[in-house]
This record gives C-alpha cells, structure tokens and sequence, in this order.
C-alpha cells in the first residue's frame, strides 16, 4: 500500500500543476478577448444613466447659483403663472 501512495502523490502533483497552469491560461485568453456584447449594452446603459445625471447636476447648479428673482420667475413660468418680475 505504502508504494502506491508513493507513486501516486508525485503524479496527484503533476496533474494538479497541469491543472494550474490550464486555468490560468483560460482565464488569460478570457481577459484578451476584450469586452462582450452584454459588456457593451451595460456600459451603454451606465453612459445614458451618467449623461441625465450630469444634466440634473447642470440644472442644480444653475439653479443655486441663480438669483432669486431669476429663479422665482422661472419656477412660476414652468408652474404655468406669469407673475410680473419684482
């Protein structure tokens, strides 16, 4: 029994770095395929997210950087009542 332990442990041992090295080399020929089409309609959905959130952003900041007549005139035209200005 002690002689086919002894002989099978150095092959358990090829096998698992033949193992090792198959994974590996998987994995890297995954990666350098570059971006799937899945990858590519996320990455599209991200920008259209990203470009409305940079437009809420543009209006916030000119809505802060505003002044207050201005801003009360605009708020009560998109409210649909035109108030003459202050």
């Amino acid at each position: 029994m002690e002689g086919v332990i002894a002989v099978a442990a150095p092959f358990a041992m090829v096998v698992a770095i033949v193992w090792i090295v198959q994974q590996g080399k998987v994995r890297r020929a995954e990666l350098s395929r570059g971006p799937s089409r899945e990858d590519d309609a996320v990455m599209g959905a991200m920008q259209a997210q990203i470009d409305k959130l940079t437009d809420r952003v543009a209006v916030l900041e000119r809505l802060v950087t505003d002044d207050d007549r201005r801003l009360a005139r605009e708020i009560d035209s998109l409210r649909g009542r035109d108030r003459p200005p202050v």
